[in-house]
């Protein structure tokens, strides 16, 4: 059976699309790279922090205006229809949460290890436990992820300026996300009720 899509859904599902290869890409070098490959493609490879700020709000903007404008469309559909548009809204959510969180553990590993390379023995992060192992891509995806879940650090801790402002301004947008994702709850359960 097919559920009829409008333009905003299908918007929306090539957003959903885009997320999820660029998720399997990047859990593929998480899974691939071991750490001294994580040093050498994250010392080449990243974006100024400024197109990381402008990517990150763009990622949190599009989706949740996508979301809501198609939430929106949800009061006039019934049945399947409905059902498939509150999933895509929950599919898109999710995997825009993740991108946030991923892109930010890419760029901590650029920076640690940049910040390596000029000079700063420890890279701006003490990873605990790390005896004579490097960090991987999985070290900058924890850190990453438990900011975005918790909007502050564990046991992970930034040691240089540059690394706390990165890090501070990731919470910030964690933490703005995380609102914005409870109103569009709220929202969601006020509407249908």
């Amino acid at each position: 059976m097919s559920v009829p899509m409008s333009g905003m859904a299908r918007g929306l599902t090539g957003w959903c699309t885009a997320v999820g290869v660029h998720q399997v890409l990047a859990w593929w070098l998480a899974c691939t790279f071991d750490a001294k490959r994580t040093r050498e493609r994250a010392q080449s490879l990243d974006q100024p922090n400024v197109v990381i700020l402008v990517s990150m709000l763009v990622v949190v903007a599009m989706s949740v205006v996508a979301i809501a404008l198609l939430l929106q469309q949800v009061k006039g559909l019934s049945g399947w229809e409905r059902a498939g548009h509150v999933a895509l809204g929950l599919v898109a959510l999710a995997g825009s949460w993740l991108t946030m969180h991923t892109i930010y553990a890419f760029h901590y590993a650029h920076r640690y290890y940049i910040d390596q390379r000029d000079g700063t023995p420890d890279g701006g992060l003490d990873f605990p436990g790390k005896g004579d192992d490097a960090p991987d891509y999985f070290d900058f995806l924890y850190y990453s992820y438990v900011i975005g879940m918790t909007s502050q650090v564990s046991d992970v801790q930034a040691t240089s300026k540059e690394m706390r402002r990165i890090t501070l301004l990731h919470s910030m947008l964690a933490f703005a996300f995380n609102m914005l994702v409870l109103a569009l709850s709220v929202n969601v359960v006020a509407g249908a009720v």
